[in-house]
């Protein structure tokens, strides 16, 4: 067959015109394509970019900055874009020309902002540019390229004039430097003469002090002393003048006295008449407290019961906390369950609901259940006659397999004796041959008797009856033949004779092997028919007691009905009941944790009283001891009773002589009075005098000891004051010598044109290649290939009948390699005559071989894929080879790398063969891949071409088994272009 569709295309003009000149449409595609945009950034110099200059110069640091005038020269010997120097009116109307595709706009202030540098709040140079993306966006993006290095220079420009400045400050300031130098020096020679005068100052000093520290030492006893004479001079002074003031009521007082010893005496009379209730008294007060401490007594007896019981007591409140809290535990198990509960229980109510609906359908089906009973009792009836007489035939049957066995033994045996006289008959067939026409007859004549005894008996198999009609058939045939062939019987004997012969021995002995088969399984229809009469009953029985069950199901049928009506009611309560339930259960987790808290806090509570036992214990201990120490007391107390009223007779006597030497002593008091007046006033003329001295000793003190103090300090610091003077007198000989050394260095930095350039641009770009692309069109080359290597397999399952048969009678296997011929021979030579032309028009390629190859496998994998498709599904096959077309343009990385694109293209990207190579087309042309990565692609491809074929080959497979060869869609196509009529 790939001859034959070779041969079809020669034939076929349109068809191999078409082919070659799809051979040329992927370099026609790619040549195109890429020529347009081989190498879009060499020609940037024809992007028209105006320029429109509106600065104004300006003076900074006493020299003209002129940055947009110095901006213009330079773009005039920048060749990287179409610079035109222009107006601003003309620029406004070039760009809604679309003359320009980006305007620069210097404004007025450029050179004045660019000056500010060193202001308090420098502004910074605004370079506008205004572009026209509708025009063309590549054109706008090349334009940014453009600016971006524009603006790096002007910042050079700007940088070199700053630098400019900075150097001349520093020469000024390396002058001030060499003049701070000379200043410094003549410092330190001052500094010498100070450092003198300041040993001199030290030893004046150092005699002030010991002086001043003398006078201090024997002035501070005098601050301690004073004060305490001042103070007795007062002390007495105040005493007198409180005694000489207090005579008066001194005299007073004693009248008083007398009077009050009076009244002592008269109570203590008094007192005295009362000492017998007292005694009565006590002696009660004794008794009461004995039995306060009997009963104290008790209780302390009572303390380990009272200790012990409020042991169980905080036991038990802890074990109530401990219950509580596993209540309060369980309390949203409960709640869940609760909620399960009624969520359950309203399921239940619409599922009885349910039922109470379908209960009336119930009844219905009831009844017609009983309808079918009775039928099924009819059927059962007719069931058992039919056994009955199906049992009997096939006694019958069993009787007459006797005779057959005996019957179909004989026919085999002669059967086997006409197959034996055949073969006799050829070695003599003139002698023998009326013999021969004989015992055919004889044949036909016992096969028709046996054949009427096997339509009789075997009507029960018509593979029997089939049998032996095909055999009398044969016998027929072979008398006729036998009587009409006489003079040819030899030829016909040997080439059809024998063989018919032995085909009718071999249907007897097959015959004969069926019938104790056949025998056997006639056995097995009366076994099977003696056990089915024997369930006949059974089954009747079973027909009857359904029949009553039924029955009593049709009666019970409206107390179900009832039963579910109730059920359904009593549900819906329960329904309701749980749902109020499960309202309830917030308030009763509510209440159940105050309860835990409760029970927590009284758990505390007497875990605190239990804790205090000890203490209530040893107090009441104490408290009896207390107790009996009182009634003690009050025991000895009652004992000492005539003591005190013997006490107060002899107090009442010295009371009376007490007021008689009261008034003895109120007769003497004006004489006192008067002598202590005068001593009154001598002791304060002495204090005023006293106070004076005492006021001005702390001023003459504190002055002393200030004067110590700072003459002290001074003595101290002197060493300090020494020791700055000779640092300083040291860091002036340093700072004059660096500073002399400094004016050296900055006065000889030498600042060159090279100078000021290196400090606006320090740094410079160095670039190596790891693998070189020398411009656009070689790096869109693997892309553009690849795309246009599928394009052409695409187009020639488009135009070439892939499904057309070349051959009618060949196999599925001997078609699908004339197809996959064809399609390797044009994936090939478009592979081959791209890669060619397309290093002939410019191409360079690092790696040939490879570069070919990879056209070729690629090409190979296209060709089979979309052949695939084509064959498996026709025109939607197509489509379908289309839309792999559309998802490679955007997936296989051929234009801007996979970590820019969206992640849908990413996902499919490993499952697109494009993607492999562009990579290994990258390869070949630019090197620079690894080589792993490339032996995948290798891999990749051969597994798509491969897997392709395979699935070709099923496909044709299934088409040549269903009859739809060379039938395709494409044969209708100018159909359905035709004018309807």
């Amino acid at each position: 067959m790939i001859k034959d569709e070779f041969k079809f295309i020669g034939k076929n003009k349109l068809i191999l015109v078409s082919v070659l000149v799809i051979i040329l449409i992927p370099f026609l595609y790619s040549i195109f394509f890429l020529k347009s945009v081989w190498d879009p950034y060499g020609d940037t110099q024809n992007l028209p970019v105006a320029v429109v200059n509106l600065d104004q110069p300006v003076t900074y640091q006493g020299k003209k900055l002129n940055v947009g005038e110095q901006t213009v020269n330079k773009l005039k010997n920048n060749k990287k874009l179409g610079w035109h120097f222009v107006s601003k009116a003309q620029a406004d109307k070039g760009m809604k020309a679309n003359k320009y595709y980006t305007v620069i706009t210097l404004p007025k202030d450029f050179s004045k902002n660019a000056a500010t540098i060193l202001d308090e709040h420098p502004r910074k140079m605004d370079l506008k540019y205004q572009t026209n993306d509708s025009l063309n966006y590549i054109g706008q993006v090349i334009s940014g390229i453009g600016l971006n290095a524009l603006n790096s220079e002007i910042r050079a420009n700007v940088t070199n004039a700053y630098a400019s400045a900075v150097f001349d400050q520093i020469k000024t300031i390396g002058k001030g430097m060499k003049n701070a130098a000379d200043a410094a020096t003549q410092i330190d020679e001052g500094q010498v003469k100070l450092d003198d005068g300041i040993d001199q100052y030290t030893v004046a000093v150092s005699q002030v002090n010991d002086g001043i520290q003398t006078m201090k030492v024997k002035v501070s006893p005098m601050s301690s002393q004073i004060p305490q004479l001042a103070s007795g001079a007062n002390q007495v002074a105040s005493g007198l003048q409180t005694l000489n003031g207090s005579t008066t009521q001194l005299a007073s007082g004693v009248g008083q006295l007398a009077n009050g010893s009076n009244q002592v005496t008269n109570g203590l009379g008094t007192l005295q008449s009362k000492t017998g209730t007292l005694s009565s008294g006590v002696g009660q007060l004794a008794s009461g407290s004995n039995q306060v401490t009997s009963g104290l007594g008790t209780l302390q007896s009572k303390t380990g019961t009272l200790s012990s019981g409020v042991g169980q007591l905080a036991s038990g409140s802890n074990q109530v906390t401990s219950g509580l809290g596993t209540l309060q535990s369980k309390t949203g198990t409960l709640s869940s369950g609760v909620g399960q509960l009624a969520t359950g229980s309203n399921q239940v109510t619409n599922g009885l609901g349910t039922l109470q609906t379908e209960s009336g359908q119930l009844a219905n089906g009831i009844t017609q259940l009983q309808t079918g009973s009775a039928s099924l009792t009819t059927g059962v009836k007719n069931y058992t006659d039919g056994v009955t007489s199906l049992s009997k035939g096939i006694d019958q049957l069993a009787g007459s397999t006797g005779s057959l066995a005996t019957d179909t033994n004989s026919l085999a045996t002669g059967s086997s004796d006409l197959t034996n006289g055949l073969q006799q008959l050829s070695g003599s067939v003139d002698s023998q041959n009326k013999q021969a026409v004989e015992s055919a007859a004889k044949l036909q004549e016992s096969l028709t008797k046996y054949e009427a005894t096997l339509k009789a008996k075997t009507n029960q198999d018509p593979d029997l009856v089939a049998g032996f009609e095909q055999l009398e058939t044969n016998i027929n045939a072979l008398m006729t033949q036998t009587e009409s062939s006489g003079t040819s019987l030899s030829t016909t004997l040997n080439q059809k004779l024998i063989p018919g012969s032995k085909k009718v021995s071999d249907g007897l002995t097959t015959l004969n092997q069926r019938v104790p088969t056949l025998t056997a399984a006639i056995t097995g229809l009366q076994n099977g028919a003696t056990k089915i009469i024997s369930n006949n009953d059974q089954l009747v029985t079973g027909t009857n007691s359904l029949n009553s069950g039924i029955n009593q199901l049709a009666t019970k049928a409206p107390s179900l009905v009832d039963g579910v009506s109730q059920l359904y009611s009593g549900s819906g309560k329960v329904s309701g009941g749980l749902s109020t339930l499960n309202g309830q259960i917030p308030t009763l987790t509510n209440g159940v944790s105050q309860l835990y808290s409760g029970s927590g806090q009284v758990s505390g509570g007497l875990n605190t009283l239990n804790g205090q036992i000890p203490t209530l214990t040893n107090g009441v201990s104490q408290l009896y001891s207390g107790s009996s120490q009182v009634s003690g007391g009050l025991t000895s107390l009652n004992g000492q009773i005539p003591t005190l009223t013997n006490g107060v007779s002899q107090l009442y006597s010295g009371s009376s002589q007490v007021s008689g030497g009261l008034s003895t002593l109120n007769g003497q008091v004006p004489t006192l009075t008067n002598g202590v007046s005068q001593l009154a006033n001598g002791a304060g003329q002495v204090a005023n005098g006293v106070g004076q001295l005492n006021a001005n000793v702390p001023t003459l003190v504190s002055g002393v000891n200030q004067l110590a103090d700072g003459t002290s300090q001074i003595t101290a610091q002197s060493g300090t004051l020494k020791s700055g003077s000779t640092q300083l007198k040291n860091g002036d000989k340093k700072f004059a010598k660096t500073l002399s050394s400094s004016a050296k260095k900055v006065n000889g930095i030498t600042v060159t044109s090279d100078t000021k350039k290196m400090f606006a641009a320090p740094t410079k770009m160095s670039h190596k290649h790891y693998s070189y692309v020398p411009n656009y069109g070689h790096a869109l080359a693997p892309y553009v290939l690849s795309l246009a290597l599928y394009v052409g397999a695409l187009v020639f399952n488009f135009a070439y009948p892939i499904r057309k048969v070349s051959k009618a009678d060949g196999t599925a296997t001997q078609w699908f390699f004339s197809k996959i011929t064809i399609g390797a021979v044009v994936a090939v030579a478009t592979a081959i005559v791209e890669a060619t032309l397309i290093m002939a028009v410019g191409l360079n390629v690092d790696h040939v071989g490879q570069f070919y190859l990879t056209a070729i496998l690629f090409s190979l994998t296209s060709m089979y894929l979309i052949m695939f498709l084509s064959m498996a599904f026709d025109n939607p096959g197509r489509f379908l080879a289309m839309v792999g077309l559309m998802l490679q343009l955007g997936g296989s990385g051929g234009t801007f790398p996979m970590e820019l694109t969206n992640q849908f293209y990413n996902i499919i990207h490993p499952f697109l063969p494009m993607s492999y190579s562009i990579m290994n087309f990258r390869n070949a042309i630019t090197s620079g891949i690894a080589s792993n990565t490339v032996t995948l692609g290798y891999i990749v491809i051969i597994a798509f071409a491969l897997g392709s074929l395979l699935l070709l080959w099923i496909t044709m497979i299934l088409l040549q088994r269903y009859h739809k060869m060379g039938i395709s869609q494409l044969d209708d196509n100018q159909k359905l272009q035709a004018v309807e009529k």
